[in-house]
Formats: structure tokens, C-alpha cells, sequence
């Protein structure tokens, strides 16, 4: 992958997603900038953005395991690691929330509770434990908790949109000029896009939308894990 000057000092700055009233740049006029992108860097970042932000109607149109198996497919082909573990820790933050849905809504046998990532085991072996044990790995955690507890949907989708886009800016400053960085600002212009195109509710009812979708009832990825 290329080091991307030039492209990278015609991207407009972002300001902080809470005072981010306009975006700075259309889809279109950003999709001219990205046009100094090789071709496998092009195609690289188409399949990190639908990786990162999944269409609503892609999720509806394809099956559980069709779903699980493109997921899982998709990030293997993702050649830079740096930028896996972005959609890893989206995956992640995901599955907490679903574990805490799920424990919420009484479900008492962990086993019975699948998800994506790292910490699917250990929230299984922890599922008793107000934060899974998890908070030393993962300080947000008690209070996404709070938020989700207290039914306060507006004030977690701007959490969890905060976590994902500061997440994007440690790595997007890290890499500087380097493609890394041009795809975590692509995925944090379409975080602004989706906070600026839908209230704060439907936001996060397409998040959980989506979260059910990718990770319950089905247990695939302990399937395909065996499979493999």
C-alpha cells in the first residue's frame, strides 16, 4: 500500500463527531478525492466500509450463514491488519452490546449467547458479572451499561458512535499519510453521515437491528469455526 500525500492534504478536516453539524464534503466530491487510490487500495476500501457500515438491506436480503460466511470472508481479505482490528473492534462493541441486550432480556444460560471477537468466551465464563469482567480491557463498558439499563437510546448511540470514531482517530493520527489513515477518515465520514441523516433513536434501533442480524440465535460462527 502507497503513503497518499496529496490525497490526504485535499481531505477536509472533521470536526469532533458531537460538533459536527454538515459534513465538510459531499459522497460524491469525497469519491473525486478517492480517485488517487491504486486500484487495490480502491478496492480494499470498498470492502472495509461495507464491512464497517453494512447496508440495512443486505443484512435483511442474506441468510444467517450467507451473512457470517461474507463477514468472515470479507475481513480475511483485508490486507492490512491495522485496519482489521478496526472492524474487529467495531464486531466487538457489537457483540457487548448484545450480551447485555441478551442478559437483560433473561437469558441465563450463556451458552445459549454467540457473538464475533475476541471476548465471546470469556463473556460466556464472566456472564454473571455486572460488566463480564471485562472493564479493566474495556473502561466504557459500566457505562454503556447505565445508559442501557436507564432505556437512555440517544445518549448510548452517541456513546457508541464516540467509542468507534475515537477509535479511527488514535489510528487515523498514527498513520499518517499512509492508506490507513484515508480509510479511517472515509469511516468516520460515513459515522457523521449516518448521526446527520437520522435521529438519534432510529440510529440506534438500526444498530440493534443490525447487531441481531450479525450475531444472534444461530451460533454460526462456533459452526464455521469448526469447519475451518
Amino acid at each position: 500500500m502507497s503513503d497518499y500525500y496529496t490525497l490526504i492534504t485535499a481531505l477536509p478536516w472533521l470536526p469532533e463527531l458531537e460538533q459536527c453539524k454538515q459534513l465538510p464534503l459531499s459522497r460524491i466530491a469525497l469519491d473525486r478525492r478517492l480517485s488517487m487510490l491504486s486500484d487495490q487500495d480502491s478496492e480494499q476500501l470498498m470492502r472495509l466500509e461495507g464491512l464497517y457500515h453494512p447496508s440495512q438491506k443486505a443484512l435483511l436480503d442474506m441468510t444467517d450463514k450467507a451473512l457470517v460466511l461474507e463477514w468472515q470472508n470479507g475481513v480475511n481479505a483485508v490486507n492490512s491488519p491495522v485496519l482489521a482490528e478496526k472492524v474487529h473492534f467495531h464486531m466487538e462493541v457489537r457483540t457487548l452490546l448484545a450480551a447485555f441486550r441478551s442478559r437483560a432480556a433473561g437469558m441465563d444460560n450463556p451458552a445459549l449467547f454467540f457473538g464475533l471477537g475476541r471476548w465471546v468466551a470469556h463473556i460466556r465464563k464472566h456472564w454473571f458479572e455486572p460488566g463480564f469482567s471485562l472493564e479493566g480491557l474495556c473502561p466504557y463498558l459500566p457505562e454503556i451499561k447505565r445508559l442501557l439499563d436507564k432505556g437512555r437510546s440517544l445518549e448510548l448511540d452517541a456513546k457508541l458512535d464516540q467509542l468507534l470514531w475515537q477509535d479511527l482517530v488514535r489510528t487515523e493520527h498514527e498513520y499518517n499519510f499512509q492508506f490507513e489513515a484515508v480509510v479511517c477518515f472515509v469511516l468516520r465520514w460515513g459515522i457523521a453521515e449516518r448521526r446527520l441523516q437520522q435521529d438519534g433513536a432510529l440510529a440506534l434501533r438500526q444498530f440493534n437491528q443490525t447487531t441481531s442480524r450479525l450475531l444472534a440465535k444461530s451460533g454460526l460462527d462456533i459452526q464455521l469455526q469448526g469447519n475451518g
